[in-house]
């Protein structure tokens, strides 16, 4: 309300609280909206499994708004990949969690707004929440390799984001790691036949991942593109590149050659693969021993030695379920072909326990 000069005059009490009264009765509004929602999404959703909350994901346009799965011809997907709607606000949120949880509803209601979508994951295949965990890891590392989505597991729960505010005093959060920023933007997006890529070669990853070279690869690609500094991203880069070849001298010959043959057996591109290695190869000198570059030249020492690594990982998986031992890339060298078979399994592992996210 204004005077006759125009100055705004001072709400009377009376009037201030009978604003506050509208404002917090809207407040109630939205998140009885939340909490109705939460419980429609809830008696229409049949799956059992586990939720994992990821970000910086971004899925493939042309598919269903509800996102993508693989499917058993039944009401329960294997995996899916769905956008999160319908947060709880924190008000919701803390009347979900068990009384432990309420301890950190502040840091949990925070969370809940990096994540973009939820993974989910049948119990059919993973029966624990450690075994969820353990398979949500080999998961989004492969479709960060498959498609180079800078996506990151964010939270775990027995209940999807969208739901939560249905539940009274029941659900637990599991924060996994903080949200992390990628050192470059990626544009890459993550489609339905992605998710069936992962599907079919989640086994095949299981039995690479028992071998401490390959491991290492696997770990330094999941991490690098994460860290603050591209300079140490780089050298983190190259010792996962490193460690899937067993050579002590002539490293930068040897390795350009063992990876072009490993990465394929077309003359044609394992020559393309073989000068692309070597000149990454001076780049990552200059970048880990702090000679001077410019951004450009670091960008491309750190963005392209780490889509070479995921080529030669994506190479062993093809490969086969153990590393080429260095006489089988030798014998490539000399005409002979690496059996590949393309990884592909037509199962799925066995309720997979053991192992951390």
């Amino acid at each position: 309300m204004s005077d006759a000069t125009g100055e705004q005059k001072p709400l009377s009490p009376a009037d201030e609280l009978r604003k506050a009264a509208r404002i917090l009765e809207r407040q109630a509004e939205y998140g009885q909206r939340i909490i109705d929602e939460a419980k429609r999404q809830r008696d229409r959703d049949k799956r059992k499994g586990h939720f994992i909350g990821i970000s910086g994901c971004t899925l493939a346009a042309g598919g269903s708004s509800e996102g993508i799965l693989v499917s058993a011809n039944d009401e329960d997907p294997i995996f899916a990949i769905t956008p999160v709607t319908n947060r709880p606000d924190i008000g919701s949120l803390t009347r979900a969690l068990t009384p432990e949880g309420r301890n950190y509803f502040s840091y949990l209601n925070h969370l809940s707004s990096t994540i973009s979508h939820e993974l989910y994951i049948s119990k059919r295949i993973a029966e624990t929440p450690q075994a969820a965990l353990n398979v949500a890891y080999r998961a989004v590392s492969l479709l960060r390799l498959k498609t180079a989505c800078l996506i990151n597991g964010i939270s775990y729960s027995g209940v999807p984001w969208g739901q939560m505010a249905a539940h009274l005093n029941t659900v637990e959060i599991q924060p996994l790691e903080e949200p992390r920023r990628g050192l470059w933007v990626s544009q890459a997006v993550i489609g339905e036949s992605d998710l069936e890529w992962v599907t079919l070669r989640l086994a095949r990853d299981f039995e690479l991942h028992e071998q401490p070279s390959y491991r290492l690869a696997y770990d330094s690609a999941a991490d690098a593109p994460f860290l603050k500094d591209p300079r140490t991203a780089v050298a983190r880069i190259w010792s996962g590149i490193e460690s899937l070849f067993d050579v002590q001298n002539e490293l930068s010959f040897r390795l350009s050659m063992y990876a072009a043959v490993l990465t394929s057996d077309d003359l044609d591109q394992r020559i393309d693969v073989r000068a692309k290695f070597k000149r990454l190869y001076t780049l990552r000198s200059k970048a880990v021993h702090g000679a001077k570059l410019d951004s450009s030249k670091l960008e491309e020492a750190l963005t392209s030695s780490w889509s070479l690594l995921r080529d030669l990982l994506l190479a062993c998986i093809r490969t086969g379920p153990s590393l080429p031992s260095t006489a089988d890339l030798d014998r490539a060298l000399l005409g002979h072909q690496l059996a590949r078979d393309g990884g592909a399994v037509a199962h799925m592992p066995d309720q997979v326990d053991g192992g951390g996210a």
